[in-house]
């Protein structure tokens, strides 16, 4: 069939045709991808997984959210975001040792995301592809509302800016943490700072280890804010 252009993220597919022939192309899909074993969710029993749509009616893919030229995240999204925010305050009001150093650098690193074992991780990096800075300010708005709602003396970085890094000098940066990059002085420094740990008599090879277990462990927190996304 001609006028037809698809989209394929893994198993999520996106297919632009005639509006008029959207119910017969959804059906030859579901057809087709059936017959050869693949379960197809259908637009009218699973309306939550699968839909059939205008473009000027907006629709969601892989977490984003088209509203003419407008791309943002859909709403789910940012709210899984905001809960982890929130969960990094709460982790702080509740420990024992109310160290505003590692919350700190706990936030940043939610803000920002990171490079890590030649990967990039994070929210922003994830939703790279947006345009709508309200939404940023939006979301450093609400961080600043959790800084002043639980009594800390911190002061976060922001998504406005670290999104402006991110498209403009990503490779560049110094703004988002690249933890490939990190000297063993910078491990020792972090593994001091924010970790508490006393590392006088570590070994080269002990700081490493150290280091990359801890970072691990915060690196895939990060990766839970973009967890489970469907265009649906």
């Amino acid at each position: 069939m001609h006028g037809i252009k698809y989209y394929r993220y893994v198993d999520d597919v996106l297919i632009f045709c005639d509006i008029s022939e959207a119910k017969k192309v959804s059906d030859d899909v579901i057809r087709m991808f059936s017959g050869i074993g693949l379960k197809i969710y259908d637009p009218v029993k699973n309306p939550e997984k699968s839909s059939i749509g205008s473009i000027a009616d907006g629709f969601n893919y892989l977490g984003y959210q088209f509203f003419g030229n407008r791309v943002t995240v859909r709403a789910g999204s940012v709210e899984k975001l905001k809960n982890s925010l929130v969960s990094i305050f709460t982790s702080y009001k509740y420990s024992k040792q109310k160290s505003e150093d590692f919350l700190l650098w706990r936030l940043n690193l939610r803000i920002t995301g990171c490079v890590y074992e030649n990967k990039s991780k994070g929210w922003l990096f994830f939703f790279a592809e947006i345009n709508d800075e309200i939404l940023l300010h939006a979301l450093d708005s609400y961080v600043a509302k959790l800084v002043k709602r639980f009594d800390v003396d911190v002061s976060p970085k922001k998504f406005v800016r670290a999104f402006k890094e991110l498209s403009y000098r990503k490779y560049e940066t110094k703004y988002i943490p690249n933890f490939d990059n990190y000297s063993l002085e910078k491990m020792r420094a972090v593994l001091v700072e924010y970790f508490g740990l006393k590392v006088e008599e570590y070994q080269d090879e002990e700081i490493e280890f150290e280091f990359k277990k801890r970072i691990s462990r915060q690196v895939k927190d990060l990766q839970i804010d973009v967890k489970d996304f469907s265009y649906s």
